[in-house]
């Protein structure tokens, strides 16, 4: 706990001598997107939200989702080291399809957590290579973004030409080459752009080929056993096209085209038994997105509009291939699909009324998404043949259409006294209707218990920001959240009568909707020099959907998706950051928080444990550097039967080194004292007795890019 006895030293200071702290040279605002909908400066923000730039992403040689949540206290991202990879993002121990995605505000596809609520379609599908920034929004956002924003938002913000083209040329571009030792990977990617006053044009391409992460398990031996990693290939690529055409000065076009795909071939060493003595998988990833916006300025009493119409489609195949001792083979065929079309409108308009300054944005949103998951299984016999098994094709839920309508307005109303008072409300009508067929049917022979759901909300929300003084501002928000029960989770059907461990998931047409509530409030101080930020928030959630295990029916096992009544997390995270002398500066952050299932008071295993980073960067012209440490306590459990990671800490070390004007070069040592640790995020539902070695994190491992910009 040292850490937070050096917070108020360094608080102290910088406000006893704000002198001192203002002989640093200032550095570049950051500007947050996601929180406010709008372009707004980072220091304006209120402390829930930040900001993963572009040269964050490159300087710490980021790789995946993984990577861009380490350094972020309070967020992280669950990983599966035997076949799946990254899941999805983690915010305040609220994770899954609860945490809204966007991709230059698009939403991204949801996950698929299959019948046992673990992950088997995760969602980590955008090539960072292609992104100028990440955004974080920490806790209920609905009240500009609608169902799944009950736990935060993840805005990824892709590049633009004006990120390669100085003011003054009319091409750039950059080649780069990578790689890593953790998961033995290599890859480039390249982009060119073009920019006139007619119009603008980039191209971006990314290539990544590897094989598994590696973690600090010993036991070789195929089985349940095994602790080192299954053996895995995998590539992926990702092309990103954008064009922009300026009719005049206030009205602009712009079309862009994304594909991402990845494929990776993975044997299951750790399945394999007298009875299987192989097992193969074979997994892939596409995701195409395709938009039109209208962007215009000064149109009548607007100061900007922006119209966007897009479709997005996700496919997943998994397949994996099992042999038994005599020889035949079992394939099973698995999809996941998600199509989605909408459309966005946002407008903004800047005028004073009532003694204020305002800045009203309104809007709407509107889509469709068509979810399917098509499973079948085939039987290969040892001449190769092969046959359809009984009881497929099948589906766990029914195909489901769902249909999305939000009408949103927020006003930012600067007072003369310079505080800001933000209220803002949206509805959200939510319409979600299955397409039952003779798959799904198979496992569900009672189509009257498969309901349509529809539901309708009303999310407020209120941020007040106040300056105490030059330097300091309070910020206070009260915010709201929905959710309405998923595709899967209504509608989920299944049955295995295998004998000896028979059971079944059964639909539950009483499902309602996720609600929560938030309550924040926040400081911040800013100097040339010096800045810092603390918060403490209270977040209750209520109608929580979760699988119950219910009294065995018919002799099955039974389960089913029910609302567990109420949760809620609190907690406290603050983060400083000292330009201490030219080129120098060093940062901290750390987040804490708690909570508990007020139904049957537990703890709530998704909440991670304290945790906190600190660092240490020096910057100059041709050459710079940065130390992190990461540091985490030990996680504590109810159930004794439960696996909770120790604490650990570990040591980063990166570099960069500009031999030309136009290069760079950047490497890096993670884990430099090959220290053992687990992530919290990758053992939630991990028991004691499993191989928990398995879930190792890498030990001492190397990374290195070359950069050539034109």
């Amino acid at each position: 706990m040292a850490l937070f006895r050096a917070t108020p030293l360094v608080l102290s200071l910088a406000a006893a001598w704000p002198a001192f702290a203002d002989t640093a040279l200032p550095t570049l605002e950051t500007t947050q997107v996601t929180a406010h909908r709008s372009e707004k400066p980072l220091a304006e923000t209120a402390p829930n939200a930040s900001v993963i730039s572009r040269h964050k992403l490159d300087d710490r040689l980021i790789r995946d989702i993984a990577d861009a949540a380490k350094y972020e206290p309070g967020v992280d991202v669950a990983t599966d080291p035997s076949r799946r990879g990254n899941a999805g993002w983690t915010i305040r121990g609220i994770d899954g399809n609860r945490i809204l995605m966007l991709i230059d505000g698009v939403r991204l596809p949801e996950g698929y957590s299959g019948r046992q609520g673990i992950y088997e379609s995760g969602r980590d599908f955008v090539e960072l290579e292609t992104l100028r920034a990440i955004d974080i929004v920490k806790g209920p956002t609905s009240s500009l973004y609608g169902s799944d924003a009950i736990g935060g938002v993840i805005g990824y913000r892709t590049l633009t030409a004006d990120d390669f083209v100085p003011e003054e040329k009319g091409v750039g571009g950059s080649v780069k080459a990578f790689g890593a030792s953790a998961d033995s990977s290599w890859g480039a990617s390249g982009a060119v752009a073009a920019k006139s006053e007619r119009g603008d044009l980039l191209l971006h391409y990314t290539r990544r080929n590897g094989h598994e992460t590696k973690n600090q398990g010993q036991n070789a031996n195929t089985g349940s056993n095994r602790t080192e990693p299954n053996p895995k290939d995998w590539h992926s690529e990702n092309i990103l096209a954008k064009f922009g055409a300026n009719a005049n000065a206030n009205n602009r076009l712009e079309f862009t085209l994304e594909q991402y795909q990845r494929s990776a071939d993975a044997d299951l060493l750790n399945q394999l038994s007298a009875r299987a003595p192989y097992s193969q998988a074979q997994d892939h990833t596409k995701r195409t997105r395709v938009s039109a916006a209208w962007r215009a300025k000064q149109l009548g009493p607007l100061d900007e509009l922006t119209l966007k119409v897009y479709g997005q489609r996700l496919e997943n195949s998994d397949k994996d291939i099992s042999g038994v001792a005599n020889g035949n083979r079992t394939l099973n065929d698995y999809g996941f699909e998600q199509k989605t079309v909408g459309l966005s409108l946002d407008a903004m308009q800047r005028f004073q009324a009532l003694g204020a300054q305002h800045q009203l944005l309104w809007g709407a949103d509107l889509s469709r998404s068509d979810t399917s998951r098509p499973r079948s299984k085939y039987a290969i016999a040892a001449n190769g043949s092969s046959s359809l098994m009984p009881g497929y094709p099948s589906k766990l839920f029914p195909d489901s259409q769902s249909d999305r309508l939000g009408l949103f307005v927020s006003d930012d109303m600067k007072l003369s006294n310079g505080m800001v008072v933000s209220p803002s409300l949206r509805w959200d009508r939510y319409k979600m209707r299955p397409e039952m067929d003779a798959a799904y049917l198979l496992n569900n022979p009672n189509p009257q218990n498969v309901p349509s759901f529809s539901d309708q909300a009303l999310s407020p929300k209120l941020g007040v920001s106040l300056p105490l003084a030059s330097n300091y501002t309070a910020f206070a928000q009260f915010s709201s959240g929905f959710r309405a029960p998923p595709f899967d989770q209504a509608n989920m059907v299944f049955v295995n009568r295998g004998q000896g461990y028979g059971y079944q998931v059964i639909a539950n047409p009483n499902l309602k909707s996720e609600t929560s509530r938030g309550v924040e409030l926040g400081l911040k101080g800013k100097w040339s020099g010096f800045d810092f930020a603390a918060t403490a928030f209270y977040n209750r959630y209520r109608n929580f959907i979760s699988l119950v295990t219910l009294p065995p029916e018919n002799g099955l096992m039974t389960t089913q998706y029910q609302n567990i009544g109420r949760t809620d997390i609190k907690g406290v995270e603050g983060r400083i950051n000292w330009r201490f002398a030219p080129g120098w500066s060093t940062s901290a952050s750390l987040a804490y928080a708690h909570g508990r299932n007020l139904q049957d008071n537990t703890h709530l295993r998704e909440v991670a444990p304290f945790t906190a980073v600190w660092g240490m960067r020096y910057d100059s012209e041709r050459f710079g550097g940065e130390a992190l440490v990461r540091a985490a306590t030990a996680k504590k459990l109810d159930q004794a039967a439960q696996f909770g990671a120790p604490g650990y800490g570990t040591l980063d070390l990166t570099a960069y080194w500009k031999p030309a004007k136009q290069t760079i070069i950047r490497a890096g040592v993670f884990n430099l004292f090959d220290k053992k640790y687990w992530k919290d995020a990758d053992v939630r539902n991990i028991g004691s007795l499993d191989p928990v070695d398995l879930y190792t994190q890498p030990g001492r491992n190397f990374s290195a890019s070359v950069e050539y910009q034109f």
